[in-house]
């Protein structure tokens, strides 16, 4: 190989790894500030990817040195640990509450075989074996998770589409564009530029960008969002109503929450176990959070549950009894509900508005 080539392969690797670098400490940031999962899980195979291009250019140095380097190959190959699993937990977590353990395990136990390979004596054939198994790995993911932020982008609202466009677009740069010149770069060396790196990184720093501002792409699948409802518990009627989609034919809310009074009262008084926090329905769930102080509740219905949904109810209801306190239990005055919107705004930052 010409040092040139191996001088540009160099660079384009520094210059990935710090893009990389880049988009894992920005996501990082997100989980840190806000506790997203997605964000947590996406750092870490961003770390991964990081990892790989560092120790792969160090290895690239090393051998133009005329040093050991094989160790540096080895665990830029190991790298791809973190990588792998950091984006299959993506997946499900963007795609469903859990993950599934299945498709995991399988995953671990690939990359548990191709860890044993690597410290077995290497020769050619031992690392192309390593090679073409991480890329196999690589293919069915990356193609999964192509696809499943299309179904993203096909599902998001009108103001979201622009960003879920170009989601999509850094997701192809990472899960196709650079599998496929990586390949090529591989068995014909030399053919073109080593740009497969810069590839990755630019598609994988589109995307943490767009998931840095619109974090509702996050949460397009798992559930849908539907309306908040704050009520009275005494008097049973609606306080405060924000509608995030108006899918589905809604009741009245003041004869809704005249009947989640209802409910609670008889469930609370014939059972005696506290007050009604979820009720599971075929196709939807409501989520309710009582104030310990003061007689009202907070209600979101929803497609289905999630713990990212609780966890906001009850931040929202902490706000809202700070924010309003002394007129809890009325109607909220024209002036008062911006502040209230404010507050929605602020407590569900991560649910997409349809309407």
């Amino acid at each position: 190989m010409t040092e040139p080539y191996t001088l540009f392969k160099i660079i384009s690797g520094s210059v990935a790894t710090a893009m990389l670098a880049a988009g894992f400490a920005i996501l990082f940031k997100q989980f840190c500030e806000k506790r997203y999962r997605p964000s947590l899980y996406l750092s870490i195979a961003w770390l991964g990817f990081m990892l790989e291009a560092l120790f792969d250019t160090i290895h690239l140095v090393a051998k133009a040195l005329d040093e050991p380097n094989t160790i540096y190959l080895k665990v830029s190959y190991i790298s791809l640990a973190p990588k792998f699993l950091g984006v299959l937990s993506l997946v499900d977590s963007i795609s469903r509450e859990s993950i599934e353990t299945k498709r995991f395990s399988i995953t671990v136990f690939l990359l548990g075989i191709n860890t044993i390979i690597l410290f077995m004596p290497l020769d050619e054939m031992a690392l192309a074996i390593s090679y073409y198994l991480v890329i196999s790995i690589g293919i069915f993911i990356s193609t999964y998770t192509f696809f499943l932020y299309i179904k993203i982008q096909r599902n998001v609202p009108a103001g979201l589409k622009r960003a879920a466009i170009m989601n999509v677009l850094g997701s192809f740069c990472v899960s196709v564009v650079y599998v496929f010149v990586n390949v090529l770069e591989a068995t014909l060396p030399g053919a073109l530029p080593p740009v497969s790196r810069l590839f990755e990184a630019g598609g994988a720093l589109i995307q943490t960008l767009v998931f840095a501002k619109h974090e509702q792409l996050f949460y397009i699948l798992p559930f849908k969002a539907q309306r908040l409802i704050v009520f009275d518990t005494k008097k049973g009627i609606s306080l405060f109503l924000h509608d995030w989609s108006k899918e589905g034919q809604l009741i009245d809310e003041d004869l809704f929450s005249g009947i989640l009074h209802g409910m609670g009262m008889i469930v609370n008084e014939s059972i005696q176990k506290g007050n009604v926090q979820e009720i599971t329905m075929e196709r939807g769930v409501l989520l309710i959070s009582h104030d310990n102080v003061n007689p009202i509740a907070f209600v979101i219905i929803a497609s289905k549950s999630s713990q990212v949904l609780k966890q906001a109810l009850a931040a929202f209801r902490r706000k809202y009894v700070r924010e309003f306190e002394g007129r809890i239990g009325s109607m909220l005055a024209a002036g008062d509900l911006e502040a209230a919107a404010d507050l929605v705004r602020k407590s569900f930052p991560f649910i997409p508005q349809f309407v």
